[in-house]
């Protein structure tokens, strides 16, 4: 009997992230930030004058939105149901997902800036979910090094054969 060899550089000779503490952390920070976004995701969907959340629309001006409802599809559907489905694939150690989540953690930071650029008002949950997305990036880093090292390693052994 043979024993099975795996090829340079394909899928399954390069490591899947580990559910070490970064992993937990990240999965975690994800559900945090799904639960939270999708709530209001569907709040704004919901009622798009704002109202079930005491927004006044006006804070909208110099946006590209009249109201809510892109702003609300985007938080629900990008940074909820997106942050669950990556955490739910963390959670299988997909190879992506520590990648994916880095970049749902940047891009959460990048939401909460342009978002006070344009109301201009500030509150409590915009450093609490600035903070939180770049915990997310952060320990999204450190729980997807061994996968990407493992990438690089498969690749430049792949490319001297």
């Amino acid at each position: 009997m043979h024993a099975l060899t795996v090829a340079p550089g394909t899928p399954s000779s390069i490591p899947r992230p580990a559910l070490d503490r970064w992993g937990v952390m990240t999965v975690v920070l994800l559900v945090v930030l799904g639960l939270g976004a999708l709530a209001g995701g569907v709040a704004l969907v919901a009622r798009p004058d704002g109202s079930v959340m005491h927004f006044d629309p006006t804070i909208l001006a110099g946006s590209p939105f009249s109201d809510f409802l892109g702003p609300g599809f985007i938080l629900g559907g990008l940074f909820g149901a997106g942050s669950l489905l990556v955490a739910a694939a963390g959670r299988r150690r997909a190879r992506l997902a520590p990648f994916v989540a880095f970049a749902i953690g940047c891009g959460q930071m990048i939401w909460i800036l342009v978002e006070l650029a344009i109301i201009k008002e500030f509150s409590f949950l915009h450093p609490t979910m600035f903070g939180i997305g770049l915990l997310i990036s952060m320990a999204a880093v450190a729980w997807g090094l061994p996968t990407f090292q493992g990438w690089r390693r498969a690749r430049s052994t792949g490319a001297a054969r």
